[in-house]
């Protein structure tokens, strides 16, 4: 079986390889943010998973992996077919990886992306400025299989807003849970954890954008949406419904801790 990672034998020269032998099987990846896999046919490549993106999305987006273990499997089918295999499929393909060389981005696809302010004399284009938005809080690899457009699109989008300082990319926050004192809140709401504005926004800092919060009791664990209000230090304020599904009274201890949203 053939092995290795692409750090030593690139993505690339691999498919070549495999096409000028005209193997058929799968290539399977493991990057450490998705699992991804080439089947092909005859040495064309017919079909490619990676994460939730299947096709050519695949396939653009393994093409910008620089490093990764690496395995074929001759044995492996299947019976999807999302990729045509032509010759303009074949130059298709030998663009993405060219347009990936001009790209820059962190090997590290687990980092997360944070947002630091947009100066007043920055233009940016409709679609820049709605990535910069929407991938605040994600990391590298999450930003990348936004299916609302390709991962070479978003990929240089990236490398942009990264280079203009407009983004930064991080490693995950190691965050400790707190914690708090259940405060049982009034009204039919339904979903949130009110907790107190300088935890909100010290977890805010940390995420550069939107967040969530994992509560964890002795038997229940939840994911609620983050509220500030002033003077609930110590405390988590919960509504009815939420109290009675987790089966949690006033004054009882939780843990607390913010997740990317």
């Amino acid at each position: 079986m053939l092995s290795g990672n692409l750090a030593e034998f690139p993505l690339l020269r691999l498919l070549e390889t495999l096409m000028g032998a005209a193997r058929g099987g799968a290539l399977f990846i493991e990057h450490p943010n998705f699992s991804g896999r080439i089947y092909l046919s005859g040495g064309y490549p017919v079909h490619a998973e990676a994460g939730s993106l299947r096709g050519l999305e695949a396939l653009e987006l393994m093409a910008g992996v620089r490093s990764a273990p690496f395995r074929f499997d001759s044995d492996a089918q299947t019976q999807e077919r999302s990729i045509e295999p032509s010759l303009q499929t074949h130059q298709l393909i030998l663009h993405q990886f060219e347009a990936w060389k001009e790209i820059d981005l962190p090997d590290n696809w687990g980092l997360l992306l944070q947002g630091r302010g947009i100066r007043s004399q920055t233009q940016l284009s409709p679609l820049e400025l709605g990535v910069l938005t929407q991938v605040r809080g994600q990391s590298l690899a999450q930003a990348l299989m936004n299916s609302s457009r390709s991962p070479l699109e978003t990929a240089q989008v990236l490398s942009k807003l990264l280079r203009l300082g407009l983004l930064e990319a991080r490693l995950h926050p190691e965050t400790k849970p707190e914690l708090l004192v259940v405060l049982s809140l009034y009204g039919s709401g339904q979903g949130v954890a009110v907790i107190d504005e300088d935890l909100y926004a010290q977890w805010q800092s940390l995420f550069g954008g939107p967040f969530r919060v994992r509560l964890r009791s002795k038997n229940q664990e939840t994911i609620l949406r983050p509220e500030p209000r002033i003077n609930v230090q110590g405390r988590v304020g919960l509504f009815e419904r939420d109290l009675r599904q987790l089966r949690l009274g006033r004054g009882m201890l939780v843990e607390v801790w913010p997740e990317t949203d």
